[in-house]
C-alpha cells in the first residue's frame, strides 16, 4: 500500500467474509499443497476465473452457486486451510493500513461436510487469529460466526452454542446470511438470536442487498441487530431509514461488492444510495465484503474509489471510518482482551 496517499488514517473492516478475503495465490499454495483438482490449470486462468470486477460482473447467487460454495469454501476447509486463512488475512489486512478487522465465516462450511470435527476447525481459526495478534500488538481482530439461511434450524442452533463456548478466546458475534430461502424467516430466530445477546455476543445480519426493504422490517423487528450487512434498500424506503436511525443501527457498506454483484446498478445509484443515507442521518461504514476476489478490493483502494468518483468527501469518508470503530463488536486491547 502506498500511505503517500489517501487514506492515510488506520482503517477499521467490519464486513469481510473468509472464503473471500483469501487472497487467490494462497488458495493456489492450499490447491497444490493438498493435492485440490482446480477447475483451471493455469495460475493466471484461475486468479481471472475467481476474480469479479465492475468488467466482469455475475448475480450474487451465480457467484455463490459457481465459484464461492463449490470451489472457495471447499479450498478454505480443514484445520490447515483455516488458520492459515485466518492468519494470512489479518496480517495482511494490518500490513494495508486495517488497524481492526471483524471476520466473519460460517464455520459448518470449512469442516468439509461434518468430515471434520467442528470445534477443530473452530480452534484453528483462532489460532490463526491469535498468531495475527501476537505478531502485531496494534492489530485488533474478532470472528463473527455466520447462520446460514439455508441450513436447518438445528444446524444453526449449533453454530450459536459453539459462537458461546469461543466467544471468551475471540469470537465476538453472529450473523445470518446466505442465498435467498423462501423457507427462512426472521421470527424463527428470535429466541436463538436473543440467547446469544444473553451470553455476551454482539448480533449484524445480512439483509437489503439481494432482499428489499421489507426483509429488513422483519431483520429488526425480530433480530434487533446492532448492525446490518449492505442495507443499501434502506435509501428506498423513508420510513425504514427513520427507524434505522432511531435505533441507531450501523450498515455495512460493501461498495465494489454491490457493484461486481449487481446489487446495485451502477456507480451513480452506489451514489444515490450513499447520499441519501447521509442526507437521513442513517449511519454506516465502508467495508470490502469480498477484498481477495474482486479487482482492487483492498478497504483502501475502495476509500480511494469513493473518493475519486465524487460519491463520499475526503471528510465524509473518515466519519465513516470513526463510525467502524466505534461500532466494532472487539474489546480493546488486542490478544490481550481475550487472555
Amino acid at each position: 500500500m502506498d500511505t503517500k496517499t489517501f487514506p492515510t488514517f488506520p482503517l477499521a473492516e467490519l464486513h469481510a467474509h473468509l472464503s473471500t478475503s483469501i487472497n487467490p495465490a494462497v488458495y493456489w499454495q492450499i490447491a497444490r499443497s493438498q493435492g485440490f483438482k482446480l477447475p483451471k490449470k493455469n495460475y493466471q486462468e484461475f486468479i481471472d476465473y475467481v476474480t469479479l470486477s465492475p468488467e466482469r460482473r455475475m448475480n450474487l447467487n451465480e457467484y455463490f452457486e459457481q465459484i464461492y460454495h463449490p470451489l472457495l469454501d471447499k479450498l478454505s476447509s480443514g484445520t490447515y486451510a483455516v488458520e492459515k486463512a485466518t492468519y494470512e488475512i489479518m496480517t495482511g489486512a494490518y500490513r494495508n493500513n486495517i488497524q481492526l478487522i471483524e471476520l466473519r465465516n460460517n464455520p459448518m462450511k470449512h469442516n468439509q461436510g461434518g468430515a471434520i470435527d467442528l470445534d477443530h476447525v473452530i480452534m484453528s481459526m483462532l489460532r490463526g487469529m491469535e498468531r495475527a495478534l501476537l505478531e502485531y500488538e496494534d492489530l485488533s481482530a474478532g470472528l463473527i460466526f455466520i447462520l446460514a439461511r439455508e441450513f436447518t434450524y438445528e444446524m444453526n442452533e449449533i453454530i450459536i452454542e459453539k459462537a458461546i463456548k469461543y466467544h471468551s478466546r475471540g469470537v465476538v458475534g453472529v450473523d445470518i446470511a446466505g442465498p435467498g430461502n423462501p423457507n427462512f424467516h426472521f421470527k424463527d430466530y428470535k429466541a436463538l438470536m436473543q440467547k446469544a445477546k444473553d451470553a455476551g455476543l454482539k448480533v449484524t445480519v445480512h439483509t437489503g442487498e439481494a432482499s428489499d426493504a421489507n426483509d429488513m422490517w422483519e431483520a429488526l423487528e425480530h433480530t434487533d441487530p446492532l448492525r446490518i450487512g449492505h442495507g443499501i434498500k434502506a435509501a428506498y424506503d423513508k420510513d425504514l431509514m427513520a427507524e434505522l436511525k432511531k435505533r441507531g443501527v450501523v450498515l455495512e457498506i460493501c461498495p465494489l461488492s454491490n457493484i461486481v454483484t449487481n446489487a446495485v446498478k451502477d456507480i451513480e445509484e452506489l451514489r444515490f444510495i450513499l447520499q441519501t443515507l447521509r442526507d437521513n442521518e442513517v449511519k454506516f461504514c465502508i467495508n470490502t465484503d469480498w477484498p481477495e476476489v474482486i479487482h482492487n478490493g483492498h478497504l483502501w483502494r475502495q476509500f480511494q474509489f469513493l473518493k475519486e468518483k465524487s460519491i463520499l468527501t475526503e471528510e465524509e469518508l473518515k466519519e465513516c471510518n470513526q463510525v467502524a470503530f466505534d461500532s466494532t463488536f472487539i474489546p480493546s486491547g488486542g490478544l490481550n482482551a481475550y487472555l
